[in-house]
């Protein structure tokens, strides 16, 4: 599972609240323990109704994998599901899921996370923990079905890849971080799933699968005395190694001169998408950083806010305010900026050359930037500060709600992405930012720094368009599409 910009942009604003920070209520809701063997157990309480959400959740997906084990820690993940020593079947796994009336489950894996999940009625709650306990902790892996997994996992593959909005996302980001891109897509190339082994897979569990590298965490209708015990019973036993480094060596800077466009004959008619991309903090590297950067979004985001409006005015065309925004999804693994907007692109010669109008964008943006840097006080207004911190804890406060979303979406990322120190202390180090820290970050990371271009227009527009492919030529634009796009088709036979 991928995390879209837009989820990304939705979750930067969902962190759980530290206990330090948060009302009472909520604090004494969100409890947390170690095991003696490592095993990170988080506990969200919530009553609102009787269901219990039961996740384990790993640090590693695309953010672990190296060129020859791309795309299997997905395969992995599918694997999971197919049996265990207590139900050595899926037909027997799943009719576990029917007994213990589990209303949802799932598995997923993303850049920089694997998570599984049910959900079921609390009082079956002992008997939801024990079943994860078994499919993590005994997995059975056999030829016939990794040969039949393999088929499923490819034939996702190939639908992710004649996805335009795959095609776009990845091409973007294999060139912006083209010293390791693989650890940036979880579906990898077709053939090297094809290739997997059982010893391949053998291998990710005895490294990533092991409880110094894992969360149980438990939200709903429970109580946390109650979820520790449990998981001291279920995976107390649960044996394995120092938690493996993620995300080492760190990516490198953006380089310069990326600029993409993606004749796309299904886009929307009427419209181009600018994206573009900068380097940004990781979370464990430039922790303080990650805190200044959410509030950053928050203050771009606002839809009568100036940003919004210069741009709207700057006679270039730009679509509508609405789909105008800055985000920063918080990483460990490639921290990165990320900008879109959408421009009027019918054809019609008066509107100038797509190309030229982005460069100009590009160019506005830098001016605006360094009017931020500048002053960011006087270019927001002076209390703007305040409701940007108070949007994202308004965020926090609406994401726990639901105790389902909340575990598997909020909790799973943060426990994933940061740690859970920074879990906890997120919104009194977001309340702690200042204006100078705003000034700061985007002089370091916006700046004159270097920034990854993607156009992506309808193909006949493209066209139609004035002196397009004059224009790709002297502006030093790249075209991109589905055989061009993912990081294999572009190393060749290099290692």
């Amino acid at each position: 599972m991928r995390r879209s910009l837009t989820a990304a942009l939705l979750l930067a604003s969902l962190a759980a609240l530290p206990a330090s920070a948060a009302p009472a209520a909520k604090a004494a809701a969100t409890f947390r323990e170690t095991l003696a063997n490592g095993l990170e157990v988080i506990v969200a309480e919530n009553d609102a109704v009787p269901l219990a959400t039961v996740c384990v959740v790993f640090r590693g997906g695309a953010s672990a994998q190296r060129p020859e084990t791309a795309g299997l820690f997905h395969l992995y993940e599918h694997m999971l599901f197919d049996g265990n020593e207590k139900y050595p079947t899926q037909a027997e796994f799943m009719a576990a899921l029917g007994r213990l009336g589990v209303s949802g489950w799932n598995g997923a894996t993303g850049a920089e996370y694997i998570n599984y999940y049910i959900t079921l009625p609390s009082e079956e709650l002992a008997e939801g923990i024990d079943f994860w306990s078994w499919a993590i902790k005994k997995p059975v892996f056999e030829e016939r079905k990794l040969e039949r997994e393999k088929q499923v996992v490819i034939s996702e593959i190939r639908g992710y890849h004649v996805d335009p909005n795959h095609i776009a996302q990845d091409a973007l980001e294999s060139r912006m971080f083209a010293d390791r891109p693989w650890r940036k897509n979880v579906d990898g190339p077709e053939e090297t799933v094809q290739a997997a082994t059982i010893s391949q897979l053998e291998e990710i569990r005895d490294e990533y699968y092991i409880p110094r590298n894992a969360a149980l965490i438990v939200g709903g209708d429970v109580k946390a005395k109650e979820v520790f015990a449990l998981a001291r019973k279920y995976f107390g036993d649960w044996k394995g190694g120092p938690a493996p480094a993620i995300g080492e060596p760190p990516h490198g800077p953006v380089g310069p001169g990326i600029a993409l466009v993606y004749p796309d004959d299904n886009y929307y008619q009427g419209i181009a998408q600018l994206r573009l991309g900068w380097r940004g903090p990781d979370v464990l590297a430039q922790t303080a950083d990650t805190y200044a950067a959410d509030v950053f979004a928050s203050l771009i985001s606002s839809p009568v806010g100036r940003f919004k409006a210069d741009l709207m005015k700057s006679g270039l065309g730009l679509y509508d305010p609405e789909y105008i925004g800055l985000s920063y999804p918080t990483s460990r693994d490639g921290g990165a900026f990320r900008f879109s907007a959408y421009l009027a692109a019918t054809g019609d010669p008066k509107e100038g050359n797509v190309l030229d109008r982005a460069e100009a964008l590009r160019k506005f943006l830098a001016a605006e930037f360094a009017a931020i840097a500048k002053d960011p006080a006087a270019y927001f207004g002076a209390d703007a500060l305040g409701k940007a911190k108070a949007k994202l804890i308004d965020g926090n406060l609406l994401s726990a709600e639901v105790a389902e979303s909340f575990v598997t979406s909020g909790l799973s990322f943060w426990w994933s992405v940061a740690t859970t120190d920074y879990f906890f202390g997120y919104e009194g180090n977001c309340r702690k930012v200042s204006w100078a820290e705003i000034s700061s970050l985007v002089e370091r990371y916006l700046l004159d720094a270097p920034s990854a271009c993607l156009v992506r227009i309808r193909a006949d527009a493209y066209a139609a368009g004035p002196d397009s492919a004059a224009r790709e030529k002297a502006l030093g634009y790249v075209e991109i599409g589905p055989d061009n796009a993912f990081w294999w088709q572009q190393r060749g036979d290099k290692k």
